[in-house]
């Protein structure tokens, strides 16, 4: 339970319930700074870790805050000037980003304080190493390619002087270790958050199923929040994950029918197809050399955004093929709500969303695991804005000689 000052009323005893719920660390200082309340996550990480008599309640923050045993001690002035500031009003809120060693290595936190109507504040220390890894995994990303155009640009010297292909050599081998960091940035993503996350989702929804008749409407509501949050988290660290996996492996490339990879990707959306009524046709499609699964992620996603962009209709989607030289060329047509003309070239990059997600929910990875696998194969993808409305998203793929 939570360690307050506070009465034992019902009402307080739902809050406290909630609040021990939540996986960020959370303590609350009245008008002079001393910690009136605490959760179980900030005793147990913050209170515990830094010494007995350090940031409990009934302790005034300031008292410990520049003490050596304090986990905050590498931000103490910032944060207690900041902290102090929120407290006399001058600022609504504040935060600071810092790094310590713990029993699980090296994690980086956010500190934040926010200023309270009645007077005080609230301390919320939250732990983002998820998103330093994807920061870091974005650096690693863009290392990697800048590391294979310079690989591209050395094959074509490998009869020049042996100085040229020491250069060769040298950039192979750094190319590799890229490689393997970022292979081993993902096992931290893969194992490191989902694990987490799975247990936050999992109290909550114990939370919210055994004691929601305990609690008020905006308790309910914020746990429906943390939910949520917690949700989107888990997708997206999936998605994440499916679009590094892309860079570890090759493609199998070997002679795919494209109605067998249409056909299993439908299968899989069937569930939405039904619940919106869609329409999808298609043409005959060609025999192309790809790999089956990762042609599959490409009409999976496509299809699944002309689903879900459908707007007041039912979706009505059409997928075609096209005979060009040496390519064909392929079409997926839908008559939803369309893409706005600033929007076209952004929204095959990462994160890039176009509509707000409480009307359109996603992770806005989707078009860039498509544009990757494409690129892979040899291909290109772009949209078109039809002037009947609605979007055409168009790709090509080589064709089998």
């Amino acid at each position: 339970m939570i360690v307050s000052i506070c009465d034992d009323t019902p009402e307080t005893i739902a809050c406290q319930g909630v609040l021990d719920a939540i996986n960020a660390q959370i303590a609350v200082l009245d008008r002079q700074g001393v910690i009136v309340a605490a959760n179980r996550a900030w005793l147990r990480s913050v209170a515990a870790q830094s010494d007995d008599h350090m940031f409990r309640v009934g302790a005034n923050y300031r008292d410990a805050w520049n003490d050596d045993r304090s986990i905050f001690a590498g931000v103490a002035r910032e944060a207690s000037e900041g902290i102090a500031a929120v407290l006399r009003g001058e600022r609504a809120c504040f935060t600071c980003e810092y790094r310590r060693e713990t029993e699980d290595g090296e994690r980086w936190f956010r500190l934040e304080a926010t200023g309270l109507k009645q007077g005080g504040a609230v301390l919320t220390n939250t732990d983002i190493t998820a998103h330093q890894v994807h920061a870091m995994l974005i650096r690693l990303r863009e290392q990697n390619q800048r590391l294979q155009s310079r690989m591209r640009r050395r094959q074509r010297l490998t009869r020049a002087p042996r100085q040229s292909l020491r250069l060769l050599i040298e950039q192979t081998t750094r190319l590799a270790r890229a490689n393997a960091e970022l292979q081993q940035f993902t096992s931290v993503v893969s194992h490191e958050l989902r694990e987490p996350l799975r247990m936050v989702t999992g109290f909550l929804d114990l939370l919210r199923r055994r004691y929601s008749d305990q609690l008020d409407e905006r308790a309910r509501e914020y746990v429906s929040f943390a939910y949520d949050g917690a949700a989107r988290m888990q997708s997206l660290i999936e998605k994440l994950l499916a679009y590094a996996r892309l860079d570890q492996h090759r493609p199998d490339i070997r002679p795919v029918d494209c109605n067998d990879v249409l056909a299993r990707a439908i299968g899989m959306l069937q569930i939405a197809i039904d619940e919106s009524q869609a329409e999808i046709t298609f043409d005959p499609l060609p025999t192309v050399a790809g790999d089956d699964v990762e042609l599959g992620l490409v009409f999976r996603n496509l299809l699944s955004n002309a689903i879900k962009f459908h707007g007041d209709e039912r979706p009505r989607i059409h997928i075609g093929a096209q005979r060009q030289k040496n390519e064909w060329l392929f079409t997926v047509r839908d008559h939803g709500i369309g893409i706005a003309a600033e929007d076209t070239r952004r929204i095959f990059d990462m994160f890039v969303r176009t509509h707000s997600r409480s009307r359109f929910p996603g992770s806005g990875i989707g078009l860039a695991i498509c544009r990757k696998v494409i690129t892979r194969h040899g291909g290109r993808i772009w949209v078109e804005r039809p002037a009947d409305g609605g979007s055409l998203f168009c790709f090509t793929l080589p064709a089998l000689s």
